[in-house]
C-alpha cells in the first residue's frame, strides 16, 4: 500500500513539474528590431536568438512564481553568473544583453530552460565577388566560390557543447527542363535554398545563366539583405531524350509476331537536347552481329531510315556539347525485322459472307516487294495487285465472277533476299441461289 501511495506522488509530482515547465516562459523583445528566434534546440532545452545590435534588448521571464535568479553562461566559462534582473509581478526582466551569451533562470520545482543571444550585426553576410568554380565534374554539376565576410555563427549548450548555427541562402539561376507533351526543353528559372553556397554541388545548368546568391536568410529578417552575381557561365552539361515512328507497311493479313516488324520497316527518329549548349548528334546504326560496320552514320538531330531486311539491328545516338567537355550516349534502341514469309489461300467465297473468307489474301512477313495477278482458265487477268496488304473481292468489273477455279502468279521479295514465285489455283465457292450477278 506505500509503494502504491509513493508511486502516486511521483507522478503528481512529476506532472507537476511538466505544468510549471510549459506555464514558465521567456520573452525577447528589442525596440528597435524585431528578435528572431533562429534555433529551437528541444533537446538541450535551449532557444537561439538572434538580435540587431543589443543596446534595446531585454529578456522576461514569467511563471506562477515570484522567486527568480538570472544566470548567464558564455563559451569561455561555463559556470553560472548570477544576473540583475528587474521584478514585476510573476515577471521579472533583464535588459544588460550581451552577444555571446546563454541566460536562464532557475526556479524551484521548474526544468531550467535557456536563450543564448547572437548580435547577429557583429557577423553580417557580406561577399564582395563571386564567381562559378572549376572544381568537379562541371557535365554534372557546379559550384560557387567567393570572397569577402561570412563569419560562423555558434551557440553552446547547457553541458558545453558548441553548435554551429547554419545560415539559408538562395541560389538563382536559369535551366532547361522538358516541358511535357511535345518532349522540348524550355529555359526555366530555378532556386534553390543551401546553407553553405560554397561547399553546395549545384546541378549543373542546360543553358547559358548568371548566378545569383541572395541572403542570408537572417539578414533578410532584419533588412540588410544583400545579392550577388556571377558573369554569364557557359553551360556545358547535356540532356537528351530522343523519340521513334516506326512505319511498317503491315496489314491484317500479316503474320505477326511480337517486338519484332515485317519488312521494310521506315524508322523516323529525332532527338530532343537543351539545344544550342548540345550541338553535335551522331546517329550509328549497325547489326546486332556486326558492330564494326555501321550501316549508317549520320549527323543531325533527325534521321530516317528504311530496313529492307531481316535482322535484328541497334540504333545509337552520341550528343556532344559545343565545347567538347561533355558528351552523353543514350541506350541503344532495338529494332528487330523478321524473316520473311508468304503463303497463298487455295479458296475464298466472295459475297457470301461478309468479312469471313470473302477476300482472297495471301499471308506474309517481311516483303520488300510484291507483284500478284490472277487469271481465268482462259488466260484472262481478273485481278492485279503489288500490296501484299490489299486483296481480291472476287470481282471483275464490278461484278463478281463466275464460281469456279482461277489461276494466281505471285512474285515476291523478303527482307531476307529470298525469293518468291508462286503459282497455284483459287476455288471461288459461291452458292446457287447468290443474288449478285456474275461477270
Amino acid at each position: 500500500m506505500l509503494k502504491k501511495k509513493y508511486g502516486r506522488w511521483v507522478g503528481i509530482c512529476c506532472m507537476l513539474l511538466i505544468f510549471l515547465s510549459v506555464h514558465a516562459q521567456y520573452t525577447v523583445k528589442d525596440t528597435q528590431n524585431a528578435p528572431l528566434l533562429a534555433k529551437d534546440d528541444t533537446n538541450n532545452r535551449i532557444q537561439v536568438y538572434l538580435v540587431y545590435g543589443t543596446g534595446n534588448v531585454e529578456i522576461s521571464y514569467t511563471s506562477s512564481s515570484t522567486n527568480h535568479q538570472w544566470y548567464r553562461y558564455n563559451t569561455k566559462a561555463l559556470e553560472e553568473e548570477p544576473v540583475s534582473s528587474v521584478q514585476n509581478g510573476t515577471t521579472s526582466t533583464i535588459r544588460q544583453v550581451e552577444d555571446g551569451y546563454g541566460y536562464f533562470v532557475q526556479e524551484e520545482g521548474v526544468l531550467s530552460r535557456y536563450i543564448w543571444i547572437i548580435d547577429y550585426s557583429r557577423y553580417a553576410f557580406d561577399l564582395t565577388s563571386l564567381e562559378v568554380d572549376d572544381r568537379g565534374d562541371p557535365c554534372q554539376a557546379v559550384y560557387l566560390t567567393g570572397t569577402g565576410d561570412m563569419p560562423a555563427l555558434f551557440y553552446v549548450t547547457p553541458v558545453g557543447a558548441t553548435v554551429e548555427l547554419e545560415r539559408e541562402f538562395t541560389v538563382s539561376y536559369t535551366t532547361m527542363v522538358q516541358r511535357e507533351g511535345d518532349k522540348y526543353f524550355v529555359e526555366t528559372p530555378v532556386s534553390v535554398t543551401v546553407a553553405d553556397p560554397f561547399n553546395t554541388a549545384l546541378d549543373a545548368p542546360l543553358s547559358d545563366t548568371s548566378f545569383e546568391l541572395t541572403g542570408d536568410l537572417f539578414a533578410e529578417h532584419f533588412g540588410v539583405g544583400k545579392s550577388i552575381r556571377t558573369e554569364v557561365y557557359q553551360a556545358v552539361a547535356l540532356a537528351v531524350d530522343t523519340a521513334m515512328v516506326i512505319y511498317s507497311f503491315e496489314g491484317t493479313n500479316v503474320l505477326q509476331e511480337e517486338d519484332s516488324y515485317s519488312a521494310p520497316v521506315e524508322v523516323s527518329l529525332k532527338a530532343y537536347a537543351n539545344s544550342p549548349v548540345a550541338s553535335l548528334f551522331i546517329w550509328t546504326i549497325y547489326e546486332q552481329q556486326d558492330p564494326d560496320s555501321p550501316l549508317i552514320n549520320y549527323t543531325g538531330e533527325e534521321v530516317d531510315y528504311t530496313f529492307n531486311r531481316a535482322g535484328t539491328f541497334l540504333v545509337n545516338l552520341s550528343v556532344t556539347d559545343r565545347t567538347s567537355q561533355c558528351n552523353i550516349e543514350i541506350d541503344p534502341i532495338v529494332i528487330k525485322v523478321r524473316e520473311s514469309h508468304l503463303d497463298v489461300p487455295n479458296i475464298f467465297t466472295p459475297g457470301t459472307s461478309p468479312g469471313v473468307n470473302d477476300e482472297f489474301k495471301v499471308v506474309y512477313k517481311s516483303l520488300v516487294s510484291f507483284k500478284g495477278w490472277i487469271f481465268n482458265r482462259w488466260g484472262v487477268e481478273m485481278f492485279h495487285w503489288t500490296d501484299p496488304s490489299q486483296g481480291w473481292d472476287g470481282k471483275k468489273g464490278g461484278k463478281y465472277v463466275s464460281p469456279g477455279v482461277y489461276y494466281y502468279v505471285i512474285e515476291a521479295k523478303g527482307s531476307d533476299d529470298y525469293k518468291y514465285k508462286k503459282t497455284g489455283h483459287i476455288n471461288i465457292i459461291r452458292p446457287k441461289n447468290a443474288k449478285d450477278e456474275s461477270y
